[in-house]
C-alpha cells in the first residue's frame, strides 16, 4: 500500500540523519527537516539547486566534483555506496559527513533518483583527533622521558668503564712518571758531582728525548681519558674506524696486560671513513675490549683478535672482537642484550653495559650477532651503515 505524501513527510522529518532526494541531474528533489535545521536553509533554498551548490564542499570546486562525486560512484558501480565527505556548514567551518547513496532504479536501467542519507560525524571527528592529539602529546613526553632515562644509563655505564679503565691505567702512568723522576734525579746527580763533559751532553740530550717520549705518553692516555668521561653532546661525524679502535686500544692497554691478554689487530687500512658518534662508538669498544678481558681472566689469559673491514654489497663496516675466553651457553646469548642480564659475580657489575652497546648500535642503524660455545670463546660481530639515518634528540 503506497503511503499518502504527508504521511511520508512526517517519516522523513521524524528522523535525525539527514535526508535527501536528488535527481539524475543532482537537482534537490525533496530534503527533511533535520537538514535544513543543521544547514540553516529553508525548503526553497534548496528545492531545485545543484546538490553540490547547497553542500559548499569544503575538498572541492565545482569544476572538478565528478571526480569525487559518490552519485558517480553509484552509477560507476551500479550499487549503493557509503563515503566520508568533508563540507562547509552555514557559519562557514569544517564539517564532516558519512554518507550512503541509494540508486532507484527505472524498469528500464536507468536512474529515477538516489536517496542520500547523511549524518554529521563532526563530533566524533574531532573527538578522535583531540584524543589522537593527546596520544601525540603522551608519546611525545614519554620519549622525551625514555631519552632523559637513555642518556643517564648511557653516563652510569661511561662511568663505570672509566673506573675500570682509570685502575688499569694507574701503572701506565706510574711507570713512565718514575723513569722520568729517575732521569732528572740522575741528570741532577750528574751535573752536582762534577762539570758537565761533551759526553754527558750527548747523554742529557738522549735523556730528555725519552722523557719527552714518555710525557707524550702520559699525556695522550689522560687526554684519551678525559675525551671518554666528557658527557658530551651527540656529534656525528666522519670517522676513521680504525683509528678509533687504536685509541681505545691505548686506554686499555694495561688492562690487557694485567690480565696476560695478547691483542692482535687485523685492521683493513682499504678501510672507508664513516659517520657516526665517536664518542658513543668508543664506548661501545671499551664494552668489548672490557667483557673480553675478563672473561679471559677466567682462563688465565688468552688472546683477543680485533678485526675491520668492508662490505661493498651493503655499504657497511663490520667489525669483530673475538676472544679465546670462557664462551657463552646458547641460553645467556638470547638474553645478554637485556638490561641488568649478567653472569658476572656479585658486585662485578649490573649488566648494563650490553644493553647500552646494544641501544648505541641501534641508533647508529647497525646490528650486533654473536657466535659463541662454552669453552670456545666468542665473537661479537659489529655491522654499522657507513652513512646512517640516526635520529639523536639528545
Amino acid at each position: 500500500m503506497k503511503l499518502p505524501y504527508n504521511e511520508m513527510e512526517t517519516i522523513l522529518n521524524g528522523i535525525r540523519d539527514f535526508i535527501l532526494i536528488i535527481s539524475p541531474d543532482k537537482e534537490v528533489i525533496e530534503v527533511n527537516d533535520a537538514f535544513l535545521r543543521m544547514m540553516n536553509y529553508t525548503r526553497e533554498e534548496v528545492i531545485g539547486k545543484k546538490c553540490y551548490d547547497v553542500f559548499k564542499e569544503a575538498t572541492r570546486k565545482n569544476s572538478n566534483c565528478h571526480s569525487i562525486c559518490p552519485l558517480e560512484k553509484v552509477i560507476r558501480n551500479k550499487r549503493h555506496c557509503q563515503i566520508e565527505l568533508t563540507r562547509l556548514g552555514p557559519d562557514n567551518q569544517k564539517r564532516y559527513a558519512e554518507l550512503t547513496i541509494f540508486p532507484i532504479w527505472k524498469k528500464k536501467g536507468e536512474i529515477s533518483k538516489f536517496i542520500e542519507i547523511s549524518r554529521d560525524i563532526t563530533k566524533r571527528k574531532r573527538d578522535e583527533q583531540e584524543i589522537t592529539r593527546r596520544l601525540e602529546k603522551m608519546v611525545e613526553e614519554r620519549t622525551k622521558q625514555l631519552n632523559v632515562t637513555h642518556e643517564k644509563l648511557l653516563h652510569q655505564d661511561k662511568m663505570a668503564s672509566l673506573g675500570k679503565l682509570s685502575a688499569s691505567v694507574v701503572h701506565e702512568i706510574n711507570n713512565p712518571i718514575a723513569g722520568i723522576l729517575n732521569l732528572i734525579m740522575l741528570n741532577k746527580r750528574i751535573m752536582e758531582e762534577s762539570p758537565v763533559t761533551d759526553e754527558e751532553i750527548k747523554l742529557f740530550s738522549k735523556y730528555l728525548n725519552l722523557m719527552e717520549t714518555e710525557t707524550r705518553r702520559i699525556s695522550r692516555i689522560v687526554s684519551n681519558l678525559l675525551v671518554f668521561a666528557r658527557q658530551s653532546k651527540i656529534e656525528l661525524k666522519k670517522i676513521d674506524m680504525n683509528n678509533l679502535i687504536e685509541q681505545t686500544i691505548l686506554l686499555n692497554a694495561n688492562l690487557l696486560k694485567i690480565n696476560g691478554v695478547k691483542l692482535i689487530m687485523e685492521l683493513d687500512s682499504s678501510l672507508p671513513p664513516c659517520h657516526g658518534s665517536e664518542d658513543q662508538l668508543k664506548q661501545v669498544f671499551v664494552n668489548f675490549i672490557s667483557n673480553a678481558t675478563e672473561s679471559m681472566a677466567l682462563t688465565s689469559g688468552g688472546v683477543l683478535t680485533i678485526s675491520t673491514e668492508y662490505n661493498l654489497e651493503s655499504d657497511s663496516v663490520i667489525i669483530r672482537f673475538t676472544d679465546t675466553g670462557s664462551g657463552i651457553s646458547q641460553e645467556n646469548i638470547s638474553k645478554l642484550f637485556e638490561p641488568f642480564f649478567t653472569t658476572k659475580k656479585s658486585g662485578k657489575g649490573v649488566g648494563l653495559g650490553l644493553s647500552v652497546v646494544y641501544g648505541i648500535i641501534n641508533e647508529h642503524g647497525g646490528n650486533i650477532y654473536v657466535n659463541s660455545q662454552p669453552g670456545n670463546g666468542a665473537t661479537f660481530k659489529i655491522t654499522l651503515p657507513r652513512e646512517p639515518a640516526l635520529i639523536m634528540d639528545n
